[in-house]
């Protein structure tokens, strides 16, 4: 029996902008549909790719939901005069409780760790709708401690495959080494650059065009992105237009790198 849109949606445990972002349909454009707007034929067929569900489970056009009414404030108790003065209280306040901390099994996956995880799949040639048959659910439902397993097996394949493979196969056809063409290219010499300083642990110094400076180990890469993790733990994304060029300290043993960004 078709649903509404909305209730598919809060089924899956998805907000707006994550429908928006896994579908491609804009925001807004969801938010009306779900107000009741008759929805689009290809964009049915989106919505229902997104969420993992049949087409004929989605209304056509959708009922508002109803926000539920908050209960009236009950009335005070008519005050009583106290018949004795009430003794003071000395006991001391009790101490707010302490706050749990959440392990990476309570926390829903970091965003940087999905996009690396799509990133090895395709890499791989292997399909996302494959893996969250496997595992039971979608990868936007996945915690961080389940999205780091996935990580870790699928790096340990990405590096076998590349073992297996001799160098030149990797990067652009019949680019033996030299420097990208386009800006926002990665090379077989700036991938495999990276690669090395990733698996090494090296920290690396990227200036971006703005003047500022950030420290920090590579965590993963894409032709568009850098992220890294800061020596204080937090991790950060860069965009490569954005990145002037990147160096690592000449006691380690290597030249200043620039970044082609």
């Amino acid at each position: 029996m078709a649903e509404n849109l909305w209730a598919l949606r809060k089924k899956r445990n998805m907000k707006v902008g994550q429908l928006a972002s896994k579908s491609g349909i804009p925001a807004k454009q969801i938010i009306a549909y779900e107000k009741g707007e008759r929805i689009k034929v290809a964009h049915k067929a989106r919505l229902a790719r997104a969420l993992f569900i049949d087409q004929e489970e989605i209304k056509w056009e959708s009922e508002p939901e109803q926000k539920k009414k908050p209960k009236p404030k009950p009335k005070p108790a008519p005050k009583t005069k106290p018949t004795a003065k009430p003794a003071q209280n000395t006991t001391k306040a009790s101490a707010p409780p302490k706050k749990i901390r959440k392990t990476p099994a309570m926390l829903p996956a970091r965003p940087t760790q999905l996009e690396y995880l799509r990133n090895l799949l395709d890499k791989l040639g292997i399909e996302e709708t494959a893996v969250a048959e496997e595992i039971g659910k979608p990868l936007d439902e996945l915690n961080q401690g389940q999205a780091g397993r996935l990580l870790s097996e699928y790096t340990r394949q990405w590096t076998e495959y590349r073992k297996a493979h001799p160098p030149g196969t990797l990067g652009i056809a019949d680019n033996q080494g030299k420097r990208a063409i386009l800006p926002e290219g990665i090379d077989r010499f700036e991938y495999e650059y990276l690669e090395a300083r990733q698996e090494a642990g090296d920290i690396l110094t990227f200036t971006l065009f703005d003047g500022s400076v950030k420290h920090g180990r590579i965590l993963g890469f894409t032709p568009y992105f850098i992220t890294i993790q800061e020596e204080n733990g937090d991790e950060t994304t860069i965009q490569r237009l954005a990145l002037a060029y990147y160096t690592r300290a000449a006691g380690e043993g290597a030249a200043e790198t620039e970044a082609e960004a």
